[in-house]
């Protein structure tokens, strides 16, 4: 069996460490095992490694990149460290994947691109906004896979899960569950979500479920509304998506948010800002303004069309042709 490298800044649960354990498992479908390389922030992660069947280590050296056929980097500080190895020749032979997490200005893309067009043999870019950037400066051979999320739950299982959930919670089966999850950073726009549910603070109909926690939370503590649900972290978002009826994604800025392919996946109703990704996910359903008409009359506006999931079948699909074409 053939092996993988995922090189990460720490273990823990985070945009790129979940994508790498994304990536491993669809890897391992096609007998690719991988090998998780990170600080160790997280026993948590690290035993979510172990039962997956993953090897780990906490440092890069001449033996760990010896073993593996393939190197998939998540981070930039592993860019770097990977240069010594380029340069004394230990790369080799093999195929080196570099996935780009964040967003640059160009002029630190035009830098960082130095590095992975001389490091690097592929380059895989996760988003539609990035295309300018990556066509401009990437000279590698370049691959566009979105960022996937691999669904626990089946379809025909969604009905009893979303009575459970709707129960544990105290929510009346014909209530409209609007959900909103993220860590609570000031580019996730809380605060708009809180204001829409203040709105609606008077429509008994409408429920608002709150997942998460963090820097902003003082804003949640602070509503007076009753209308609201604050779950905090929750090791399972994806019940209570299923859960839901409508998901607001009220991001403006981001490169590839799991949070809403999660909701996709999930065939929620989604409420989201217009801006050029969310209109490349949504296929243009996407508004100017989010109020409470935008809830009500929720069916009039989204069209009723079939949304491109960034599954497991998508996951496979995409990585069967990285590999075929190396």
């Amino acid at each position: 069996m053939k092996k993988a490298l995922q090189l990460l800044n720490s273990f823990k649960y985070g945009g790129a460490e979940n994508v790498a354990l994304n990536y491993s498992i669809i890897l391992k479908k096609l007998e690719i095992s991988s090998i998780f390389c990170a600080k160790n922030n997280s026993e948590k992660y690290i035993n979510n490694l172990i039962e997956n069947h993953f090897l780990y280590e906490e440092n890069i050296s001449n033996h760990l990149i010896s073993q593996v056929d393939y190197i998939f980097i998540h981070s930039n500080l592993n860019l770097l460290k990977l240069l010594k190895y380029k340069i004394l020749g230990k790369l080799k032979g093999k195929k080196v994947f570099y996935i780009q997490h964040l967003h640059y200005s160009e002029k630190k893309f035009v830098m960082l691109s130095l590095l992975i067009n001389y490091i690097c043999t592929d380059f895989i870019q996760i988003t539609p906004i990035t295309s300018k950037l990556v066509s401009k400066y990437i000279r590698i051979k370049k691959h566009f896979i979105i960022n996937f999320y691999i669904t626990k739950y089946k379809k025909e299982s969604w009905k009893e899960i979303r009575n459970l959930i709707r129960k544990k919670e105290g929510i009346l089966q014909d209530r409209i569950v609007v959900t909103f999850s993220a860590v609570f950073k000031p580019m996730k726009n809380l605060k708009n979500f809180i204001e829409l549910a203040d709105s609606m603070k008077n429509n008994s109909n409408y429920i608002f479920l709150l997942i998460g926690d963090g820097e902003q939370s003082s804003l949640i503590k602070e509503y007076k509304g009753g209308n609201i649900i604050w779950k905090g972290f929750v090791n399972d978002v994806e019940k209570y998506l299923i859960a839901s009826d409508i998901y607001c994604f009220m991001s403006k800025k981001e490169m590839m948010p799991m949070a809403l392919i999660e909701a996709i996946n999930t065939e929620r109703k989604i409420i989201a800002y217009k801006t050029d990704l969310n209109d490349f996910m949504l296929d243009n359903n996407t508004f100017e303004k989010i109020t409470s008409d935008t809830l009500i009359n929720i069916d009039s506006y989204i069209k009723e069309e079939y949304l491109t999931k960034y599954d497991q079948l998508y996951a496979l699909n995409k990585l069967q042709k990285l590999f075929d074409e190396i």
